[in-house]
């Protein structure tokens, strides 16, 4: 099967959070399947192309061309005068820059006829309806990483763009008076998915709809949630090349000389305590605040490592924090190969997002036999279950409620437990013994691919 994948950032060419492992991830498993996967993106990059990448013309002043990935291809979308910037995103043109690469992307996408196309989130929400209103039989299935972000712009983009106004409408891409590629999306695609199962009801109500749930609530019949996997090559703590030193399940001894490592790189004392972590983006989102509000009421003694950038007072408010208190690190700043040591290091991972539709962060943290502390919500909810101290099931220790004093219960109720040797060695093997590699999902969405596939073939005969 011909896949084409469209993403505004995959690993390793561009990154800024778990999309861009996704769609790497997700290539990667498919392309072992036998498959033949293209990942179009936009090239972030000012430098010129490597002779040895082929040239193709594009369409609207972006340009395309291929370069061979470990696997998969990568398909780059180079206009300098909408990618060639400092960040990813954060610009006031934003809506534009990704509603013109959408429109280049799907003609790319019809010269090249893939039998599926599959887009990923805001920044690729008008491909549906660009294959639509092109009448390519091409099927497409969109998947919602993240609804707060919607894509909104005025209608004039539409023109731009070449949509025609008879999709705005309420029915169509029309939003409050403006446009949004995310309704584009979830309206125009052939098959809709969330990255888990939770957030795909979640998203169907006012709490985490962010007031898109009736929209989604009148196209669930296209809906579904599948969980994310995390690239075991990766992230393998028997053989990650960069931590100080490898472990496995039936061998643990070097997680402990991981975690020595890291006391000393961060000058924290070498005593039997928890060391927490939080890694992640710093934003509402992810909880930030309401870690450094339950931090007072925790029971117990810890050392705290947080690694992360983001919002600006939250970062203030962190390294206040870290300098009142000798026990806490903050690191202000994005760092793959430090996320690394930490997740090999750490005895506890803290995630307590208000909402989160997937989440990595806890997967890869069970996966180096760090014990996660989450919020009950979405992805989260789907893979950690409670710590049960009478039957030694569960993963981690969740709480409900989106509050300081449910997460200082929470993570003292994981310190506590780490004073008992041997429970604590139950429910780390719980940890490492769960299976969140991406070949069951993988496989989840190639029957979709294929059931779209096998629709659009017949409607074409």
């Amino acid at each position: 099967m011909r896949i084409a994948l469209v993403s505004a950032e995959v690993w390793p060419l561009s990154k800024t959070g778990g999309l861009a492992d996704y769609v790497f991830s997700l290539s990667n498993a498919l392309a072992s399947l036998g498959h033949s996967v293209d990942v179009i993106t936009p090239d972030y990059s000012s430098k010129e192309s490597s002779p040895a990448v082929a040239q193709l013309n594009g369409t609207e002043g972006v340009t395309f061309s291929r370069q061979r990935m470990n696997g998969w291809t990568a398909v780059k979308a180079a206009s300098p005068a909408l990618f060639a910037r400092e960040k990813l995103y954060g610009y006031e043109d934003d809506y534009r820059r990704f509603a013109l690469f959408s429109k280049a992307a799907a003609s790319y996408i019809v010269s090249e006829g893939y039998d599926v196309v599959h887009c990923n989130d805001w920044p690729t929400g008008y491909i549906p309806l660009l294959l639509k209103q092109a009448k390519s039989s091409i099927p497409s299935l969109f998947t919602i990483h993240n609804m707060e972000f919607q894509g909104i712009s005025p209608p004039e983009l539409l023109d731009e763009i070449g949509i025609s106004r008879s999709h705005f409408h309420m029915g169509g891409v029309e939003y409050y008076g403006n446009v949004s590629s995310m309704k584009a999306g979830i309206v125009y695609s052939d098959a809709l998915v969330t990255v888990s199962p939770t957030y795909s009801r979640e998203i169907q109500t006012p709490e985490f709809g962010f007031g898109m749930d009736g929209i989604i609530r009148k196209h669930s019949s296209k809906l579904s949630g599948i969980l994310n996997g995390i690239d075991y090559k990766m992230w393998d703590p028997s053989g990650d090349a960069e931590i100080r030193a490898t472990f496995s399940s039936s061998s643990m001894g070097g997680k402990d000389m991981c975690k020595s490592f890291l006391q000393r790189e961060f000058s924290l004392p070498q005593v039997r305590r928890p060391l927490l972590a939080f890694i992640g983006r710093l934003w509402k989102q992810k909880g930030m605040d309401l870690l450094l509000d339950a931090l007072p009421s925790v029971r117990g003694s810890y050392q705290l490592i947080v690694l992360g950038t983001g919002d600006t007072e939250l970062m203030r408010r962190i390294e206040n924090v870290s300098s009142a208190n000798p026990a806490v690190r903050a690191i202000m700043r994005y760092d793959e190969k430090l996320a690394h040591r930490i997740y090999s290091a750490a005895d506890i991972f803290i995630m307590p997002s208000r909402f989160e539709p997937c989440g990595l962060g806890q997967m890869i943290s069970m996966r180096y036999g760090t014990v996660p502390v989450v919020r009950k919500t979405g992805g989260l909810a789907d893979t950690v279950h409670n710590f049960d101290r009478r039957t030694g099931e569960g993963e981690g220790f969740v709480f409900i409620d989106s509050s300081p004093q449910e997460l200082a219960d929470a993570i003292s109720a994981a310190i506590r437990t780490y004073s008992d040797r041997d429970r604590w060695k139950n429910l780390v093997g719980n940890c490492m013994n769960h299976d969140f590699s991406w070949e069951t999902s993988a496989g989840r969405y190639l029957s979709l691919y294929s059931s779209l596939a096998s629709v659009a073939s017949k409607l074409s005969e």
